[in-house]
């Protein structure tokens, strides 16, 4: 009996010794004498390594998370953005198709339409509604059918490198649909705005004062032999 008795003290002497333990530094004069002792001749165990390696990694992948989160979100970013790029451009070039069809064909003339009627009437119903139709700029200009330095490369720059941009304003660009037979230069413009500014400033521009990816259409063609009284707007 006595030996049971002193069996339950020394274990629950233990017990309360590593209650202690855990709220109290080892060695401190705090613990009862009995339960000082040293950590570093305490026994370690298996399961004090996997512990002590899990706050480890723990702390590891915190740091490796705000290292690269910020990377990747902007990757996401530019990945969607390029998604949206590649289905604009194709949206707009269906636009720009069917609405030079328009032109070709005389209805634009044979109607009267204006450069705005033009835009808002026959182009931009033809384009999602993710396109707004203020953020579309036509430029639509006849030209002859002349050899260099006329004809079709007065729309291109001097070394032939590139096509010429028109002003990025509705207003201050040209609408001559042209009369019957004559040569047709349509060029249509969508100032897409931008999620993140992630592109190098290389690729964008400034629209009414917000920068953008300009996506940019053209179609070139030959007016149909069609009969009208078409008059065409001045300057054209």
């Amino acid at each position: 009996m006595f030996m049971r008795i002193r069996h339950l003290a020394g274990a629950f002497a233990a017990a309360q010794c590593r209650s202690l333990r855990e709220t109290v530094e080892y060695g401190s004069p705090q613990l009862p004498s009995g339960c000082r002792a040293d950590k570093a001749a305490r026994k370690p165990t298996f399961t004090g390594y996997a512990a002590q390696a899990a706050r480890d990694q723990s702390g590891f992948a915190a740091v490796e998370f705000a290292v690269i989160s910020i990377p990747f979100l902007l990757t996401i970013v530019e990945v969607f953005q390029s998604a949206l790029f590649v289905y604009n451009s194709a949206e707009l070039d269906y636009a720009t198709q069917a609405a030079a069809r328009q032109v070709l064909t005389g209805s634009v003339q044979n109607t009267g339409l204006t450069a705005a009627q033009f835009r808002t009437n026959v182009l931009c119903p033809l384009l999602p509604a993710t396109m707004p139709c203020a953020n579309v700029i036509v430029n639509l200009q006849a030209f002859s059918g002349a050899a260099y330095p006329g004809g079709f490369d007065s729309f291109v720059n001097g070394t032939q490198t590139a096509v010429i941009m028109p002003p990025l304003d509705n207003t201050q660009t040209s609408f001559c649909p042209g009369n019957s037979g004559q040569y047709i230069y349509l060029q249509v413009f969508y100032a897409m705005p931008l999620i993140g500014a992630v592109w190098l400033p290389a690729v964008t521009t400034t629209f009414q004062g917000q920068t953008v990816k300009l996506v940019s259409s053209a179609a070139a063609f030959k007016n149909e032999p069609y009969q009208s009284t078409y008059t065409p707007p001045q300057g054209c």
